[in-house]
């Protein structure tokens, strides 16, 4: 028998992969566009979708590479036509991956997990063998340049919400981030992914937060999440900050929800556990 701590059920989801990552960074720009932060931190993405892939890219890599993190990806059919859904620099640019090379399925949503500080699951839930010795070069027109931020948003978005970050998540179990590309919304990934964290904390008995937009805060709710703050930023918050008029005529209200999930204790939850290595592919 195995000495590593049972895991939930792979089912429909599998660990993300370095090879993974430049689809992965264009769900994530896909998905996350949508979101009103997107909007309020990256006021640029149309002038600078290479730095917008990149910053993804990297974020990704490192979350993979961290013992203490998890990231799940979920896959799908693909569709020809999914460029039609994302924004127009996106869809045109160099560094979108389609995945169009992929035989079957294609890499559709992925989330990350920071786990709780101390958890007998760190370092157990990185890609097995040649998946994580794999070494993948940055793509060509890589940068660290961040041009479609603003650093003035991005100190707001920090001032106003890590007050309410810090009191409620800090220290542990945190679904961090969520996207799904949105040729392939409303067909249950993202609650797929969602489904898996919450059974990883399941069997460690530990409550789970997400800080969320609006569109995350439906999904973590029907996940069993409760509210416990919601923080908005309105365009009061914005000009008495510093942010420019311009940007702020073109956004509405940015709101955080914060919500906390606690442990279930069902028996049905414990019998789900699995000792299936969490990189194989189960359909």
């Amino acid at each position: 028998m195995s000495s590593k701590p049972s895991l939930p059920p792979f089912d429909h989801v599998r660990l993300a992969r370095l090879s993974d990552l430049g689809r992965i960074a264009t769900v994530a720009a896909a998905g996350f566009f949508w979101s009103p932060t997107f909007q309020f931190q990256r006021p640029l993405y149309a002038e600078h979708p290479a730095d917008t892939l990149s910053s993804y890219w990297l974020e990704y890599r490192d979350e993979i590479k961290d013992p203490a993190s998890v990231v799940l990806v979920v896959e799908d059919s693909w569709k020809p036509k999914e460029r039609d859904k994302v924004y127009d620099a996106l869809r045109h640019h160099a560094m979108y991956v389609s995945g169009a090379d992929a035989p079957v399925k294609v890499v559709v949503g992925v989330c990350s997990i920071d786990l709780e500080p101390g958890s007998a699951r760190i370092g157990q839930l990185q890609p097995a063998g040649k998946h994580f010795a794999e070494v993948v070069e940055p793509p060509s027109g890589i940068t660290t340049l961040n041009r479609d931020q603003s650093t003035v948003a991005l100190d707001v978005y920090s001032t106003l919400t890590g007050p309410a970050k810090k009191k409620y998540l800090m220290d542990q179990m945190r679904l961090s981030t969520l996207a799904v590309h949105p040729a392939y919304w409303h067909q249950g990934h993202a609650s797929r992914l969602v489904g898996w964290c919450t059974r990883l904390a399941d069997l460690e008995a530990v409550s789970v937060g997400i800080s969320a937009t609006p569109a995350g805060a439906i999904v973590a709710a029907k996940a069993g999440f409760e509210e416990v703050e919601k923080v908005k930023i309105d365009k009061s918050d914005m000009q008495q900050r510093g942010l420019m008029s311009d940007q702020v005529s073109r956004l509405g209200e940015v709101s955080l929800w914060i919500g906390i999930r606690q442990p279930s204790q069902s028996s049905s939850d414990v019998s789900a556990a699995t000792s299936v290595s969490p990189d194989s592919e189960q359909q």
